[in-house]
């Protein structure tokens, strides 16, 4: 059978590529029954992934880049508000904890206050290594380079010492005079704070509000006009 010619150059190109596949897969067909292999009937070609357009990945790189620094930013702020909340209410009925509601009433977490503690704290070694030294001078429990100070062992023994008492004072063992020591202060040791427990499907829940708009007043600052 002869192959049909076109006077349109472009439409012989066509049927000549055209024809050119189809003898290529019959090849290869007849090379796979050759072979014992059964031609796959729903075997689809490869299409290759499209490259990702470098300008849509610097609008996404720019877009996240400016949440993250508002939702710090933002985080910082709201940290601050909370935790002083949660200090008051603490104070004025004991409230220690506090559910996170989203406005469709759903309950998504739990916010806990995590209470600080108080402790001796050193806040001038070389003071107290002088009390140290004048108080026990039979001891060798200081060390002396430029300044003198406690050795680390005996002053962990004697900070835990005055940490169990709740004062910054220690009781002589020979003696029994209480002394008041220098160089050490009881002060917060670690800050008040709060954790954020999620609830099953607390996070999707929220995300989902998110997506929909539901938490535009919550959202304000990260969204607002001009809140650089």
């Amino acid at each position: 059978m002869t192959a049909p010619t076109f006077a349109d150059p472009i439409e012989q190109h066509h049927y000549d590529t055209i024809t050119e596949r189809l003898g290529a897969n019959r090849l290869k067909a007849e090379a796979e029954a050759a072979a014992g292999h059964e031609p796959s009937l729903d075997a689809e070609p490869a299409v290759a992934k499209p490259a990702e357009s470098l300008r849509d990945l610097a609008t996404e790189a720019a877009v996240l880049k400016l949440l993250a620094e508002r939702v710090a930013a933002a985080q910082k702020d709201v940290k601050t508000r909370t935790q002083q909340a949660l200090d008051a209410a603490e104070k004025r009925d004991g409230t220690e904890r506090v559910v996170a509601s989203l406005p469709t009433g759903e309950q998504v977490a739990t916010i806990s206050l995590r209470k600080g503690e108080t402790g001796p704290v050193v806040t001038d070694e070389e003071a107290l290594a002088r009390f140290v030294r004048r108080t026990w001078p039979d001891e060798e429990w200081t060390t002396t380079r430029i300044v003198r100070e406690v050795k680390p062992w005996k002053l962990a023994e004697l900070v835990a010492e005055m940490d169990a008492a709740g004062a910054a004072k220690l009781v002589d063992k020979v003696t029994g005079e209480v002394l008041d020591v220098p160089g050490v202060a009881i002060k917060p040791t670690r800050a008040r704070t709060y954790a954020i427990t999620w609830r099953k499907g607390g996070k999707d829940t929220t995300a989902e509000a998110w997506r929909t708009g539901a938490l535009a007043k919550q959202l304000a600052a990260i969204t607002a006009v001009g809140a650089e």
